[in-house]
């Protein structure tokens, strides 16, 4: 490894030296002050204080499914809870066999929209969280298939006094097909840096399933007021505006994770984006700046070790085993992440697309916001 001579670069040379040992140095804080402690995080406290929790799971046309769908979601060994089905218009014998079902399960309660409304996913939500009688609530769908008798009890013991929320992880299930394969790195790559981001003193999510809240956060902040035509993003918008640093919980533990069995269409990984692309714009100045720093740095500090190997040849063993250096600690922090939820057959692809991913994203973030401004002036 041959040591670089400053005193026979150029200016400009110099220059770009020291730009990517900022570049190098801002990333090894991210990887290391902040990745590798959700890696490594596996502070689950469990309490024995028991608190009444209602599962909210909106669902349409699930005549086929709901008898199944009932039988799952009451069978957790978590005893004081209750299922807040809200029927979001179905025109199928959906809410007839509900109404069935609620008669012979005690914890099972129906409430329903009577019309297919604008904002329909921000009503159905606002219809169960009037509806519930527990103080605290988790969000599921019809689509949860892989989770465990013990989620809820496991989720409600790591309350503890000062908790206003309990943040698990969330994706799909494996299938075939890279829409699912995309899907899947998505969500992961999402719980990554807002799982990051918790432990780091600024929680905010991507997701809204798989949250055990406070109900009182919903409604003494008036929910959904000003937030309806905000159309991809809902329960994220009112948690990321109320989450106080030190109440807030993340927890890696695989057997809270919950995985929902769907078929992921083409159009369905660019709505994820686009709705990332709205929670990120919605967030504080000082989480926005800090995730855009790490976007730039993760980016320049490829794109800047290339440029100064084409430059300077001569040190390019020097360069490239400080980028290897960078390289090998990101695969290590992804490896023990992936390990430490279970969440198999993606390594060298979430490694790939974590380091694209910030061009993916700040492009969704100009289209949209030119068609934005197209539109505004239409």
């Amino acid at each position: 490894m041959k040591l670089i001579n400053f005193q026979l670069l150029t200016i400009t040379d110099i220059v770009l030296f020291a730009i990517f040992f900022v570049v190098l140095i801002t990333q090894l804080y991210y990887l290391l002050g902040r990745y590798l402690k959700l890696a490594l995080h596996k502070k689950d406290i469990s309490t024995t204080v028991s608190y009444p929790v209602t599962i909210l799971l909106p669902l349409r046309n699930e005549e086929e499914r709901i008898r199944e769908l009932m039988n799952r979601f009451t069978s957790f060994t978590y005893d004081d809870y209750q299922v807040i089905v809200i029927n979001e218009f179905s025109e199928d014998n959906t809410l007839e066999v509900l109404n069935v079902l609620a008669e012979s399960n005690s914890r099972i309660k129906v409430t329903s929209l009577s019309q297919d409304t604008r904002f329909l996913e921000k009503q159905a939500i606002n219809l169960g969280l009037k509806a519930a009688r527990g103080s605290w609530i988790v969000q599921l769908t019809p689509l949860a298939n892989t989770i465990s008798p013990e989620w809820l009890s496991g989720l409600v013991a790591l309350i503890e006094k000062n908790t206003d929320a309990v943040i698990a992880y969330t994706n799909v299930e494996r299938a075939k097909g890279m829409h699912n394969l995309l899907f899947r790195l998505e969500h992961f790559n999402q719980f990554m840096i807002s799982g990051s981001s918790i432990l780091a003193g600024k929680p905010f999510v991507f997701s809204e399933n798989n949250v055990l809240f406070k109900k009182s956060m919903y409604f003494d902040t008036q929910g959904f007021r000003m937030k309806l035509n905000l159309h991809f993003a809902n329960m994220e918008l009112v948690f990321n505006e109320n989450f106080k640093d030190g109440k807030i919980k993340i927890t890696t533990n695989p057997d809270l994770s919950v995985h929902e069995k769907v078929k992921i269409d083409p159009g369905d990984h660019t709505k994820l984006l686009k709705k990332s692309v709205q929670i990120r714009q919605s967030l504080s100045w000082s989480v926005k700046s800090g995730l855009f720093i790490d976007d730039l740095t993760r980016i320049l500090v490829t794109g800047l070790a290339a440029t100064l190997i084409i430059l300077h040849p001569e040190y390019w063993i020097t360069i490239g085993s400080m980028l290897c250096l960078y390289y090998i600690l990101l695969l290590i922090i992804v490896k023990k992440l992936l390990n430490r939820l279970k969440e198999g057959k993606i390594f060298v692809s979430s490694f790939i697309y974590i380091l694209i991913k910030p061009i993916i994203h700040w492009w969704f973030f100009w289209s949209t916001h030119l068609i934005h401004h197209r539109n505004k002036w239409n």
